[in-house]
């Protein structure tokens, strides 16, 4: 049956396509003595070659023509619209991101440049607020100052000179008595008296003390006294003086001198001094005057 089969196979494949019993134009090849395969006997077969030959020709691309794998499927380009579409997107909110930035910080410069002036300008307050506080200061201690000063120069004590009195005229011994009086509310402590006395010419009215006292006693081992407020007290001034020294005075030649110095202190603690200076002329004793220098007190 097998060879059968194969034979009636075989003559159908040498036979034309027309079932003409002629020989096929190209009868297969094969050796005597050797039996062809089954395949080889196929590829011989002029419709299996004509058939290979328009497949062949079926499965060569024409020239210009795209590849199959060349042009895209309907979704590559579905995809590549929906991916142009999100990048389209994606860039208009990496603009919208970047001009929202770019607003914020000139947002926070603005503000910075705001606080910046702010504290600057707080800072310039302050400072004119303390200068304002320090000479708020310095005039309540200047109108402190001047109020102390004040009720110091009111209490005080002041030891004016009332006068000179002399007695004993015209004789040797002529003595004098230098009257003062404390004038001020309060006492004046640690008084002091320096006089002196004495007869000598004059040029004119320019009368001068023969010396000058110091602003201020210097010396502690002396005794003092104090003078209450508004009360008066008197000292001596003893000096012996020649006869002829008085024949000038009473001739009007020369002129009799009294002058001197008070040191006291106040009850606040501050040093204080009266200098003095007196003179008669014309042998008169019952009117002095003041010298032209030597009168001054602190």
């Amino acid at each position: 049956m097998r060879c059968g089969s194969q034979v009636e196979t075989l003559y159908s494949m040498i036979t034309n396509d027309n079932g003409d019993p002629k020989p096929a134009a190209n009868p297969p090849a094969f050796l005597v003595g050797s039996r062809p395969s089954f395949l080889e006997t196929l590829r011989s077969h002029p419709s299996f070659l004509e058939r290979g030959a328009e497949e062949k020709e079926a499965g060569q691309p024409e020239p210009g023509a795209v590849p199959p794998e060349v042009v895209p499927s309907s979704k590559s380009t579905i995809r590549f619209e929906w991916f142009a579409k999100w990048l389209m997107a994606a860039t208009l909110v990496s603009i919208f991101c970047t001009a929202w930035i770019a607003w914020s910080i000139h947002e926070l410069r603005d503000f910075a440049f705001r606080q910046a002036k702010s504290v600057s300008d707080s800072i310039e307050v302050s400072r004119y607020a303390i200068l304002a506080a320090n000479r708020r200061a310095e005039a309540t201690e200047k109108i402190y100052d001047l109020a102390e000063e004040t009720s110091r120069s009111q209490l005080r004590a002041y030891v004016s000179v009332l006068g000179i009195s002399t007695q004993n005229a015209f004789e040797k011994n002529m003595a004098s008595s230098l009257n003062y009086k404390n004038i001020g509310q309060t006492p004046a402590l640690g008084l002091r008296t320096l006089t002196d006395a004495v007869i000598i010419s004059s040029l004119g009215s320019d009368v001068k003390p023969p010396r000058t006292y110091l602003t201020s006693y210097g010396v502690d081992n002396e005794p003092t006294t104090a003078l209450g407020g508004g009360i008066a007290a008197s000292d001596p001034v003893n000096k012996t003086f020649k006869e002829a020294e008085l024949e000038d005075f009473r001739a009007g030649n020369k002129v009799y001198v009294v002058w001197g110095v008070i040191y006291y202190s106040d009850v606040f603690g501050k040093n204080h001094y009266t200098r003095f200076c007196r003179y008669f002329k014309n042998g008169e004793l019952g009117r002095w005057i003041l010298c032209q220098t030597g009168n001054d007190s602190n």
